[in-house]
């Protein structure tokens, strides 16, 4: 049961970073963002709405003209985000200035999982957490008769 809640605190903790692509066509399932150029931006007003800055999703489909996403969020150029729900938007490549991945961050993962674990066990601590159950059932009762 513990090593379960261990685990339950890692996988919710995890902590993600965006990093340059390296592939020069993002994978199908692959998790992006999307920087778009100003030209960009206006070309994709009608699908995505005014002043478009970056747009994150999943890859559906790629090739050398451009790609399809299932959008999760947009963010505009005043650092406005807005989530979305897997809307799928064309991304042409000309209309991208540039694409990075989402990658797990292990070090950002394994500090903010080991000071949650950490505090998790004090508070249990804290609070008279032994291991033991204590109660009087099936003791105690009433005196003899």
């Amino acid at each position: 049961m513990y090593r379960a809640s261990v685990l339950a605190v890692v996988l919710l903790s995890a902590c993600y970073t965006y990093r340059p692509l390296v592939e020069p066509t993002p994978l199908p399932g692959q998790r992006v963002s999307a920087q778009l150029t100003s030209e960009g931006s206006r070309d994709l007003t009608g699908e995505i709405g005014p002043e478009v800055l970056h747009v994150e999703g999943d890859v559906l489909s790629s090739d050398s003209d451009g790609m399809d996403l299932e959008v999760r969020e947009i963010e505009s150029v005043r650092g406005f985000r807005s989530d979305w729900h897997g809307e799928h938007v064309r991304l042409p490549r000309i209309a991208v200035a540039g694409l990075q991945e989402r990658k797990l961050s292990l070090g950002g993962t394994t500090l903010l999982s080991g000071a949650l674990v950490g505090g998790l066990f004090a508070m249990y601590k804290l609070l008279g957490g032994n291991g033991s159950s204590e109660g009087s059932a099936g003791q105690g009762g009433r005196g003899g008769n």
